[in-house]
């Protein structure tokens, strides 16, 4: 796991002042970083007398300066080139750029950089805007960018993105690496749904302390989140020999108007654990789910049930979803996930006021959007709930403690107030292929197996949430996945 951070300004500012480091320090760690991010990909060419060629877009702030830095230490093994879209503002940004200078570094303007150019160019490093950029590009640095982002070459972002907003929303024309290097520590605003597709890959550069020394420079807290990891994924093995089905617990899923949707959460709960698994519809029969033999159907809950799956499928009308509201209460033991159309019944408030823990909810912005007009937490825009959604959950969460929340996106958000602290986790792991009718069935389904099996909540959302992800990126083809291929890609995890 790695501490996500709001804001890092005072991270460096407390850096500096705990560890006798300079900002020209840092920034010579910053550049250095920057340089390795160049040198990997692409060494010094074999044929000298033709080294590739970088561009290092250059701002008026420290960003600019870090390319200054990063163009002298660059000078004579690669081609490199200054292109200037503000002229240097800061103390520290005019003498890096009047070093890069002396140094010979060719300097640019960007009036004067045609489309011809950018077709030669092997690497582009955006070093114009940092973590701090509000508004929007005006109409000459739009096109320069439109033009950067058209170029087929390697991109890097020193920091972040140019264009990617602080809140993590991102502005017409922002810069689209392959890289972002940040520096210190990450940055909420590089895991926004919106930003995913502008980030590349994020890689967190030292300042010149090791990072757990930077980031424990500050006695606040200043984490925001948690950016969860492959090394993460603690999956249910079965360590003891002498245990029968009924150790693994039984799942009932709710099966409604959608029957299909609760086949697919039963047969992931299956697949994932779960000793038993019953589909719970009041016209019970097997008819067409003859595909799932493992799963058992009834009328009933049944007795032994220790945690129930609903939502998906089931119908938004309350004599649809009240009863399980009602059993679940009526059974304190029982734990549950609740999603889809269980996220808009009028009875949620009062059944989250009642029911203590146990309670994972797994909605999409939309869904999420409805249990916080239900829950009397404000009306908000579906965008709102995607700009602000760190906030909105938080304040779900202390109005509803011991409660999880599991927010999917292209970058999922998990979150959880145990009465004392509040924690939020983000998961970048999902493939694209997750954008289809059936991948939030298979996610409840995990989450629910990982309860009967008598896992917390909160760790039954984690597990899940990444065991979701790693499948889906067992599978090769980006649009072909069916539900079923990511419940059968789960038995490739290790």
């Amino acid at each position: 796991m790695q501490k996500i951070y709001l804001d890092t300004r005072k991270l460096d500012a407390s850096c500096r002042a705990s560890y006798g480091l300079t900002e020209e320090i840092m920034m010579e760690n910053a550049a250095m970083a920057l340089e390795n991010a160049v040198r990997n990909p692409y060494p010094l060419s074999k044929d000298r007398r033709q080294p590739q060629k970088i561009l290092i877009l250059c701002g008026g702030g420290n960003n600019g300066a870090d390319g200054y830095t990063l163009s002298r230490k660059l000078r004579f093994d690669y081609d490199v080139s200054i292109i200037q879209f503000f002229e240097p503002k800061g103390d520290l940004c005019r003498i890096q750029a009047e070093r890069a200078e002396k140094c010979g570094v060719r300097f640019v303007r960007r009036e004067d950089l045609s489309f011809y150019d950018l077709r030669f160019t092997d690497i582009i490093v955006d070093c114009v805007f940092g973590s701090g950029f509000h508004g929007n590009f005006d109409e000459k640095v739009l096109g320069t960018f439109s033009d950067m982002n058209f170029c087929e070459c390697y991109k890097i972002a020193c920091d972040v993105p140019s264009g990617v907003r602080a809140d993590g929303t991102v502005t017409e024309g922002a810069f689209i690496a392959d890289l972002t290097v940040t520096m210190g520590a990450l940055k909420t605003c590089l895991y926004s749904d919106t930003a995913k597709d502008f980030v590349g890959e994020i890689r967190c550069a030292d300042l010149g302390v090791n990072r757990r020394l930077y980031e424990n420079s500050n006695n606040s807290s200043l984490v925001k989140a948690v950016l969860l990891e492959e090394s993460d994924l603690i999956l249910p093995h079965r360590t003891i020999h002498n245990v029968n089905k009924g150790s693994f617990g039984h799942v009932a899923i709710a099966s409604g108007e959608k029957q299909g949707a609760a086949a697919i959460a039963g047969s992931a709960a299956f697949r994932f654990g779960a000793g038993l698994v019953t589909l719970v519809h009041k016209h019970s029969s097997k008819k067409g789910l003859d595909m799932f033999p493992e799963l058992m159907v009834s009328a009933e809950i049944p007795e032994k049930t220790n945690a129930i799956a609903f939502g998906m499928g089931l119908g938004r009308s309350n004599e649809n979803i009240q009863p399980y509201f009602d059993y679940i209460l009526s059974h304190a033991n029982i734990r549950c996930v609740i999603d889809a159309d269980a996220c808009y019944a009028s009875g949620l408030k009062t059944f989250l006021e009642k029911k203590e823990k146990g309670v994972v909810l797994t909605p999409h912005p939309k869904e999420f959007q409805a249990i916080l007009k239900n829950c009397d937490l404000g009306e908000y825009s579906i965008e709102e709930c995607c700009i602000n959604r760190m906030e909105l959950l938080e304040k779900f969460c202390r109005k509803f403690p011991k409660k999880t929340v599991v927010l999917k996106g292209a970058n999922t958000v998990i979150a959880h107030f145990d009465g004392y602290k509040f924690k939020m986790f983000v998961n970048d792991l999902g493939k694209p292929c997750l954008a289809k009718a059936g991948s939030g069935d298979v996610l409840s389904g995990l989450i629910v197996a990982l309860l009967a099996q008598h896992r917390k909540s909160l760790d039954s959302a984690i597990t899940a949430v990444l065991a979701h992800s790693l499948a889906s990126r067992k599978i090769k083809c980006d649009f072909a996945m069916t539900p079923y291929d990511l419940i059968l890609a789960l038995k490739e995890l290790d």
